[in-house]
């Protein structure tokens, strides 16, 4: 399957509708088990464990409609077409997933915090002026942190990304969280948070250097 074609194709879905819908239908059809797989395995801890899959699911694909041209093919990062976008496909589900779980009321009200609380041994805590510096570039400047990102390896990236969609407003980290992150990447949390501790001062730093240079209009 020539995926790339098929995304072009739905980038042109103004211009050329039929076309686009066929190029959607294609890909979901092909790949929509694998997404659902990939999501379904790291929902353990909620009754809604189909329902969501499928709703993540779906979002995936709205994902790949809306802005198709999000991904290219990178043959020094996977072998194959369908390697990398099914690697694609697997990042946008998981935060996917971290959307929706912040959706279900029920299962926020039942969370119990494991970390971060006042009487935490967790030495590699956010503290919150670290947190709201962060969470404010991230969203004023995606483009500057994207390219912060790219110099870690494409794992401590996907970490990075992950945690920071997962800490909430209120500064915790729960039980069910931790729970996901180390599903999703096969490793203890304590190694996680090692990774978010090591890297954080790195992107701040970073962040403040590209902003610099481009202030000086270098």
């Amino acid at each position: 399957m020539d995926i790339e074609t098929r995304l072009l194709e739905i980038a042109e879905k103004k211009d050329f509708p039929s076309e686009a819908k066929k190029s959607i239908s294609i890909l979901y059809e092909h790949f929509r088990k694998f997404v659902y797989n990939v999501t379904y395995q790291h929902i353990g801890f909620t009754l809604q464990r189909e329902e969501l899959a499928l709703t993540v699911t779906s979002e995936v694909f709205m994902k790949i409609w809306d802005a198709p041209l999000d991904w290219e093919f990178d043959k020094q990062k996977h072998k194959t077409e369908e390697d990398g976008f099914k690697a694609y496909l697997t990042t946008i589900a998981h935060f996917k997933l971290m959307e929706e779980l912040r959706k279900i009321k029920a299962i926020r009200e039942e969370e119990t915090t494991l970390i971060d609380d006042d009487d935490s041994e967790w030495k590699w805590a956010l503290y919150d002026d670290e947190f709201d510096y962060l969470d404010k570039e991230m969203m004023a400047r995606r483009n500057m942190v994207d390219d912060c990102l790219a110099e870690f390896p494409e794992r401590k990236r996907d970490i990075i990304r992950m945690y920071y969609l997962l800490y909430d407003d209120h500064r915790r980290m729960t039980k069910e969280k931790i729970v996901l992150m180390e599903a999703t990447f096969e490793t203890t949390w304590q190694n996680i948070r090692q990774i978010i501790s090591r890297s954080k001062k790195k992107i701040e730093n970073s962040l403040k250097d590209k902003l610099k240079t481009q202030k000086n209009g270098i």
